[in-house]
Order: C-alpha cells, then sequence, then structure tokens
C-alpha cells in the first residue's frame, strides 16, 4: 500500500478506527466511553502509521493485524473479556468491509485506477471519505438506537436461558475469517491496472454474497433477540409471582395473628371481664404502634408497599427506617410501576445486605421533592459495589446464581420512559441509590 503520512492517519484511518470501535463497543452492550474510544482510536492510528511506514511485514496480513490491535484495545479499556471483544470487532469490521465494498463499485463507476489513488493523497482520502462517511452515519445510528447484537455479559451461571456461547463464537470465528478472505480477494482485485469485465462481474458477485451472509446474520440474532427477550419477561413473571407469594404468606401471618387477638378479646368479652379486654386492647395497640410505624408517603400504593418491604425487613433481620419530608402529591409515573421501581431497588438492597454477616444492618428511604421533582434516597450499609458503572446493565449482577441482574435495569430502562433518572454512589460504608423524577 506504500507510504501513509499523518494526513491520512489523521482524516482517515482515525475517524474509520472511531466508528468501528463505536459500533463494536455498542453491539455488545456496552456502555460507550467517547473519550476511551478517541484515545484507542489514536493508538491504532499512531500503530498503522508505524506498520505501514517501518514494519517489514507483508501488507496482506494488514487486515489481520489491525483486527488483533482493536481487540486488544476494548479488552485493555473497557475490561470486557477476549471473545465478547472479537465478536463485536467482528460485527463492526463486517459492517466497514460491506460499506467499502459498495464504495469500490462507485469507484469502478467513475473509471478510477488503484494506482492513481496510491499516487495522489489527497484524492485518494477524497474517494475513500464516502464510505467513511457512510460507516459514521451507521456507527452512530447502532449507538442511538442501543443496537446490541450480543451480550459481554453472558457468563455459564446464566447461559441456561441465553443462547449458546460457543456457537456464537464459532460462527463469529468462521466469518471473521470469510470477511478478511474475501476483503484480500478485493485488494488483489483493486490493484490491478486494467480491470477485465470478468474481475468487474466478481467482485460484485463477491459484494453481493458478503452482503446475503451479512443480512443473513442479522436475521439470526433479531431471531435470537426475540427469544432472549420472551426469556427475560418469564423470568421477571416469576419474580414478581415469588415476591406475591412472599407477601401473601406475610398477609396470612398478620390475618392469623389478628383473630387469635380477636378470639382472646371475644373470649374476655364473653366471661364479662370488660377491664381485662380494655387492658388487652390497649396493650395490643401500645404493641404495634412499637412495632410498625404508619407511613405515610401520600401515596396509598407505595404506602403498601413501604408496608410490605418493613414487614420482609423483620424477617431478614435488617432494620428499615422510612423518612418522609415532602408528600408525593402527583407522579407522571403510572402507580403500578413506581411501585415496581421502589420495590426494586429496596429489594436489590435487602439482597445485598443478606449475603453479609454483620451486625446493625439497615436501608433508609428517604421521600422529599422541591418545586420541579421529587428524589427517592435509598441506602444501605452493605459492602462497596466495585463494578458500579455497570450495576445498571441487563443481565449484570454482582450476586451468584442464575435469574439476576434485571431488577436495576427495568427500573433504569422504567424510570428513562418518563425522563427520570437513577443514580448510584458507593464506598466501604454506605451504598446510595437516588432516584429524580420531574414533577412536569
Amino acid at each position: 500500500m506504500g507510504h501513509v503520512t499523518w494526513l491520512t492517519i489523521i482524516f482517515g484511518s482515525i475517524p474509520e478506527a472511531f466508528f468501528i470501535l463505536l459500533i463494536a463497543v455498542t453491539s455488545i452492550g456496552y456502555k460507550v466511553d467517547f473519550k476511551k474510544i478517541f484515545v484507542m482510536s489514536v493508538i491504532e492510528g499512531i500503530f498503522f502509521y508505524l506498520y505501514m511506514n517501518y514494519l517489514a511485514l507483508p501488507v496482506d496480513i494488514h487486515s489481520w493485524i489491525v483486527t488483533i490491535i482493536l481487540i486488544l484495545l476494548i479488552h485493555f479499556f473497557f475490561k470486557i473479556d477476549l471473545k465478547s471483544c472479537f465478536i463485536g470487532i467482528t460485527f463492526a469490521t463486517m459492517i466497514s468491509f460491506l460499506i467499502q465494498y459498495l464504495n469500490l463499485i462507485y469507484i469502478y463507476i467513475l473509471n478510477l485506477k488503484y494506482i492513481n489513488l496510491l499516487e495522489n493523497e489527497i484524492l485518494r482520502i477524497l474517494f475513500f471519505y464516502p464510505s467513511l462517511i457512510l460507516l459514521g452515519i451507521v456507527a452512530f445510528i447502532i449507538y442511538k438506537k442501543n443496537i446490541v447484537f450480543y451480550k459481554f455479559y453472558m457468563n455459564k451461571e446464566n447461559m441456561d436461558y441465553i443462547v449458546d456461547n460457543k456457537a456464537i463464537s464459532t460462527m463469529f470465528l468462521i466469518l471473521n475469517f470469510i470477511m478478511i478472505v474475501v476483503f484480500d480477494m478485493y485488494v488483489k482485485i483493486f490493484e490491478n491496472d486494467i480491470f477485465s469485465l470478468k474481475e468487474k462481474i466478481n467482485l460484485i458477485i463477491v459484494a453481493c454474497l458478503f452482503l446475503l451472509l451479512f443480512l443473513v446474520l442479522m436475521m439470526i440474532f433479531r431471531f435470537v433477540d426475540k427469544n432472549i427477550k420472551k426469556q427475560y419477561e418469564t423470568i421477571l413473571i416469576e419474580k414478581s409471582l415469588e415476591d406475591m407469594k412472599k407477601n401473601i404468606n406475610i398477609l396470612k401471618k398478620q390475618r392469623h395473628d389478628y383473630l387469635r387477638h380477636m378470639q382472646i378479646i371475644s373470649s374476655l368479652l364473653d366471661d364479662d371481664k370488660f377491664d381485662s379486654a380494655k387492658d388487652y386492647i390497649d396493650n395490643l395497640t401500645d404493641y404495634i404502634n412499637s412495632e410498625a410505624k404508619y407511613i405515610d408517603t401520600g401515596n396509598t400504593f407505595l404506602n403498601a408497599v413501604i408496608s410490605l418491604k418493613e414487614e420482609q425487613s423483620k424477617h431478614r433481620q435488617i432494620e428499615f427506617k422510612t423518612n418522609v419530608k415532602s408528600k408525593i402529591i402527583e407522579l407522571k409515573i403510572p402507580n403500578f410501576e413506581i411501585c415496581n421501581i421502589v420495590s426494586n431497588v429496596i429489594d436489590n438492597a435487602f439482597d445485598a445486605l443478606d449475603e453479609i454477616e454483620q451486625n446493625n444492618k439497615y436501608v433508609e428511604l428517604t421521600i422529599y421533592g422541591d418545586e420541579l421533582c421529587y428524589i427517592f434516597k435509598l441506602k444501605n450499609n452493605g459492602e462497596k459495589i466495585e463494578f458500579i458503572d455497570r450495576v445498571f446493565e441487563e443481565g449484570f449482577s454482582t450476586k451468584k446464581g442464575k435469574d439476576r441482574g434485571f431488577g436495576l435495569y427495568i427500573v433504569r430502562q422504567t424510570l428513562e420512559k418518563y425522563k427520570s433518572s437513577i443514580f448510584v454512589e458507593s464506598d466501604e460504608k454506605i451504598t446510595e441509590f437516588s432516584i429524580v423524577i420531574p414533577k412536569y
């Protein structure tokens, strides 16, 4: 490919690497960090400059080396396993190569020759910029629409209800090999000074086959994605049913206790022991008031959720504190969804405390607001969250076992639907979630 100048690196290699990395990181379901991606793109650009100008390596292995470098960069900067990095880069470079195929046909139509583009760097950059612009458009569409084709968090614990990891990895390995070999064929044909009709037809056929392969792969992943979503829905329904069973058992116990108290009072009244009945009722009232303090949030449904969570906390030996500084007059989030949000965040705090052995475990819910929004703060004295930037990601969980990592993800998705937000801070002593819900 010859000598490469910094002009090509700055206006060609770095932007192309940026778009490929953006697609790769988004497509495997990881949170995009544009600063990291930019730094990675610059590093790839510098490597490409050194490789093309100073390393005596065959040009044919260029695509393989660049692919390996991009995989290692994602692995180092984002701490994602190599297999997921490989799948993300394969998907991204597949899109890039497909666009370059289309760009090659465009260059053919203009009857340009490879040698002419090599000799004129500005001309080369200009004629390859349509493919670069198109790649950028595709990259930002994938980012904005949050198109995810593979979840980097898939592991042995939740493979029971997710697609087979090995099958996906093998498919991408074969695809990557075919893609790079075909792209090398594209370079070989493009290097010819004279393009015969046969070569042009072969190139178009290869491009069409590559497009067909790409479309088939996308159809497969759409099918897989639908199945995964159905399995997620089943998991959520099972979790809701489990919570309902727990709540029903608590209500049954309370009903049993109240019936027993009513029987005792009725017995005392039948024996005309009115003073004893009055004393029993007074003592029972004092006991109930000391055990459970009624909390009025201004929302009847939230009151019920908090009451049930208070009862659950006793069985889990966790002190549950509630502090309502501002009553909720009206929420733009439906009652059943705000109950799910609060319930999920509280359950997450309970689960975190269940996994540690210490005294004086507590969860504290504070509700307050101002003229613009309501704020729910929920803190607990559990252990520090190590991977705090991933805590709201679908399927991620610090807890063991399958069917984990969906509660907080659902909370964030629901809040974003109503232009609301959730944040988390965590250190060695306190973990605190903050939910901000605008009033208007």
